[in-house]
């Protein structure tokens, strides 16, 4: 069982995610030097295996150290 929230980034992009549960997760990326959050609920199996992916660090997706979490999610 994982301990939510769970912090991934994309590698080689500006993308971060904070995965809340096994079906929601928010991304936030920068535009125009602003950070935009966008909430996403997983409603469909490719969304789902998906957050699985990013909770298993496949395809790409790598832990956030601390400074990048406190930077990018600052709640």
């Amino acid at each position: 069982m994982n301990k939510f929230p769970i912090y991934r980034k994309l590698s080689g992009f500006d993308r971060f995610y904070k995965i809340t549960d096994d079906r929601h997760f928010i991304e936030a990326y920068r535009v125009l030097g602003t950070m935009k959050y966008q909430h996403i609920e997983a409603n469909q199996y490719p969304e789902i295996l998906r957050i699985q992916d990013m909770i298993a660090c496949q395809f790409n997706f790598e832990e956030m150290s601390i400074e990048e979490i406190r930077k990018n999610f600052p709640d």
